[in-house]
């Protein structure tokens, strides 16, 4: 892979999606060091819990984009996400730079340039070939991206073991203590929430797995994982909060035959808005009132993915 584009402005605003996880928070901690002081982390809103705490082991400080004074001649880098509906902060702005492992499905925000890698396990992974970093920091912060977003190795690839083989031996740290780095606990209220949604789910057979459904009045990403840690195969909860949202997730008994980015994607028409993600973690916002409609289309697309994995499966056994 080449190495990374150094951009020769005075000043680089480094961005990402909204709810700035470990895989892009921690991206942009590594790509700012490597570009030095002309450098900045933009967050659109507050990154997520376990981010955070990166940022605060690293001493990485961070501003919000909207509080930023941007220039004429600002040059633009948006990491981990292409979506208009993730990247709001964005509206009316053309990114000089766009790092991403998303599959690109149609409409997304158009950036000047693109790196796109969909077999990468991660944003964090891509940013490990690009940039060869050698600082301890660097390390860290791309290891527990790649960790992250490839759940712990499940969505691995040999690239993925090469760059977190090389990352781990330079952190001068343990896998165990990396671990704990990027534990966050439960807050309060997603419990709470998760408990309190539990009367909503409904289940249903799709030849020999499970689909469930439900819906959340906040933290539905937690829910849905929930619900797949509980046996659920696929998992979507919808939330009727500003906005519509729906997240879905998948256990990897399901890997290479039901995608959920694309699922994600065309429920996102749905409701009017936008989805996508990865394979086995998905999700589309759109219109409120859209919610419960998108949600039957949600287990319509599910289980004829389902389905037809398993007649196909049938078939090639008696051929």
């Amino acid at each position: 892979m080449a190495k990374f584009p150094a951009p020769k402005a005075k000043r680089i605003i480094i961005t990402f999606h909204s709810l700035g996880d470990v895989d892009a928070v921690g991206g942009a901690i590594a790509l700012s060091r490597a570009l030095g002081k002309k450098s900045l982390i933009a967050a659109p809103d507050k990154p997520t819990s376990a981010a955070r705490k990166l940022l605060d082991y690293t001493g990485t400080p961070y501003t919000l984009f909207s509080d930023l004074k941007r220039a004429p001649g600002d040059f633009i880098v948006v990491l981990d996400s292409s979506s208009p509906q993730m990247l709001p902060h964005l509206a009316g702005i053309q990114p000089d730079l766009m790092i991403d492992h998303h599959v690109r499905l149609g409409g997304e925000v158009v950036a000047k340039k693109v790196i796109n890698d969909p077999s990468a396990s991660s944003t964090c992974e891509i940013l490990y070939f690009l940039l060869s970093p050698k600082d301890k920091i660097s390390c860290i912060a791309l290891l527990l991206g790649i960790i992250a977003d490839s759940a712990n190795f499940k969505c691995a690839t040999p690239s993925t073991f090469k760059a977190a083989s090389d990352l781990l031996s330079r952190s001068s740290l343990s896998y165990s203590q990396l671990l704990s780095l990027s534990h966050a606990p439960e807050a309060f209220t997603e419990r709470l929430e998760a408990v309190r949604s539990c009367s909503s789910v409904s289940a249903e057979r799709a030849g020999e797995h499970i689909i469930a459904l439900g819906m959340a009045k906040s933290h539905e990403a937690h829910f849905a994982d929930i619900l797949t840690s509980l046996g659920a195969d696929v998992a979507f909860v919808g939330c009727e909060a500003e906005s519509g949202r729906i997240s879905a997730r998948m256990r990897d008994t399901l890997k290479g035959r039901v995608k959920l980015d694309r699922i994600m994607f065309d429920v996102g028409k749905v409701m009017e808005g936008n989805g996508g993600g990865h394979e086995m973690a998905a999700g589309a916002t759109g219109e409120k009132g859209s919610v419960r409609e998108a949600m039957a289309v949600c287990r319509k697309l599910a289980e004829q993915q389902i389905l037809a994995s398993e007649h196909a499966k049938i078939k090639k056994i008696e051929w």
